[in-house]
Order: structure tokens, then sequence, then C-alpha cells
């Protein structure tokens, strides 16, 4: 029997290997990122034609985040989730409910927006209370003093940050719904949740492009932001949270910060501030534009408090079962999901 971290597994389900899981994560995103070459390819190519030189190529790829770069990541989040649902039908033959795709999908995912809201609230009031004060008032004082942006640049910063919410769909269902709960038919929940966030943090080693000391240090919040999530859906029994919260999550740190740079700035177009503000929150920015400070431990600090708190309730709710059933605190019970 399967032990299942969300739903109960049919009898003819097939477990992948627990190491082949973690590599087909990485085919999938690999065979997904065609998406983003083929259409930098296409799009370069263009420039060049048109007669721009490289240097101008580059410099127009990066301003254009909004409206060129989003539809592709876009295009590539659908294809990984995709690939992901294709081989849980196809060769592990299990429904989506065992991958925490069950019922109550509005309720659950109404409250997730609201988590995703507030872990960046979480995130920035961490930043305050570690040294950031001084920036935020002097932030907070410019904007207050500026103008009002078209309505269209708005329009677009917020149609751009929806596709936040397709992305971060479809990494928690890569790694929180399928790869956590294929790991934790083989190894176990523990080893899943933790393995499975190790995993989520590797994948954003981009970071370092930013300076070394930036990137361990942003590496480490997103670990912990990982871990959060992972133990967001065990706590549920279900993805739908971690779904909406990682998109929320992620619309919400660009977009507000971008529509904060457009009021203070009402003549920037929003291709330029959102581009100015992607950079950063994507940590692309670059070493010059990245400052380590003690804020800059704001995300993990958050995010491990919010791990933290949630690794006690699932504790505190296993050690109740275990009580009130007569068995141990684990419930990975062969074949049957905590109800």
């Amino acid at each position: 029997m399967t032990r299942a971290l969300y739903a109960a597994w049919p009898d003819e389900a097939r477990r992948t290997w627990g190491w082949a899981a973690l590599a087909l994560t990485v085919a999938g995103f690999a065979l997904s990122g065609v998406v983003i070459l083929a259409g930098s390819a296409m799009y370069a190519g263009v420039l060049a034609f048109g007669g721009a030189d490289p240097a101008e190529i580059q410099q127009r790829m990066t301003g254009d985040t909004l409206t060129f770069m989003l539809p592709l990541v876009l295009v590539q989040f659908i294809v990984w989730g995709g690939l992901t649902v294709v081989w849980i039908k196809a060769f592990e033959r299990r429904p989506l409910a065992t991958i925490g795709l069950g019922p109550g999908a509005a309720p659950r995912y109404l409250l997730g927006l609201v988590l995703g809201v507030v872990l960046v609230i979480a995130i920035g009031a961490a930043a305050l209370t570690l040294g950031a004060r001084g920036e935020a008032i002097d932030a907070v004082g410019s904007a207050a003093v500026a103008g009002i942006p078209p309505a269209g640049a708005v329009l677009a910063v917020l149609l751009g940050c929806s596709v936040f919410l397709v992305q971060g769909a479809a990494e928690e269902i890569v790694f929180r719904g399928w790869l956590m709960s294929a790991l934790a038919a083989r190894w176990g929940v523990t080893a899943a949740v933790i393995v499975s966030s190790g995993f989520f943090m590797v994948f954003h080693a981009h970071v370092f492009v930013s300076g070394f000391a930036f990137g361990l240090v942003a590496l480490l919040g997103l670990g912990l932001t990982g871990l959060a999530f992972a133990l967001l859906c065990v706590l549920t029994r279900s993805v739908w949270e971690a779904v909406a919260a990682h998109g929320a999550f992620n619309a919400a740190a660009v977009g507000a910060p971008t529509l904060a740079l457009l009021f203070e700035d009402p003549s920037l177009s929003a291709k330029a501030a959102f581009a100015e503000v992607f950079s950063r929150a994507t940590g692309m920015a670059g070493p010059d534009s990245t400052i380590v400070g003690p804020e800059t431990f704001g995300q993990a600090l958050a995010a491990g408090v919010i791990s933290a708190v949630l690794a006690v309730l699932i504790a505190r709710r296993a050690g109740r079962r275990g009580r009130h059933a007569g068995t141990g605190p684990d419930h990975e019970r062969e074949g049957r999901p905590e109800q």
C-alpha cells in the first residue's frame, strides 16, 4: 500500500522512484524552458534584423519584461505544470486529489490568497524590525507627495501581476503537489518536506547573480518560504491554499512596489517600473543594485517563524490523533490519508 500525503492512492497507481522524481522535476523544468529560449531567440532575431546591435538587444529584452518576458514565463509554467499532470495521469495512474487538488477548492483558494498577502506583510514587518525603518519612512514620504499615474499603466501592471497567480500555482503543483506526495510515498512525509523544500531552494540559485552574500541570504529566505508552503500543505492536507498563497505572494511582492514606484513618479512607464522591480524581486538586479543588510534577512525571519508555528500545529495535531487512536504521531498511515 502507498503512504498517502493528501488522498488515498488507487490500487492500480504506480509510485515514481524517489531519485527519479527529483530527476523528472529537473527534466520538466528544462523541457518547459525551451519556451523561454525559443522566444528569446526569436525576439533577438527580430531586433537584430531591425538593425539593433547586441547592447541594444540586451537593453530592449531587459526593459521589455512586462510585455515580452512575462508572457513567455506564463507559457513556460503552464507547460511545466501540464507535463507534471500528464506524468501523474499517464504513468502514476492516480487522481489529482492525491496531489492535494481535492474538494473545497474555492474557499481554500480564497484563504490562500489572504495568506499570501499576509506573508508579504510579515516579511515587510520583519525587514522594518531588522533595520529598514528609515528607508521605509523615506519611501512613504516621497510617495505621499507624488501624482497619480495613468490608469492604463496601473491596469498593465495589475494584468502583468496576474501571471504570477498561474506561475505560483504551477510551482506548487510541481513541488508541493506532485513531488512532495511522490517522495512521501517512498521516503515518508518528513523526508518529503525537507527534500522538496531544499530542491525548491536550489531551483532559485539564480539569485547569486546579484552577489554571493546576497545570494546566500536570499536563498535562505526562499528555502524557508518553500518550507512554510510545504508545512501548510501538510497541515491542511491540501495544496489549494499553497497554490493561492504562492501566487498572491509573488504578485504582491512585485505589484505593490511597482505601483508605489508609479505613484512616486507618474511619468515613468509601466514597462520601466515593472522591469526595475521585477529584477530586484527575483534577485536578478546584479551586485551593483543590491545591498546586504539586516533587513535582507526579513524573508528568512518571517518565513522561519511561520514555519515554526506550522510545525508546532502539525506536531500537536499528530499527538492528539496518536492519543485518541492509540497509534503513534505519524499521520502517514498505510494507504489512508488523514481525514
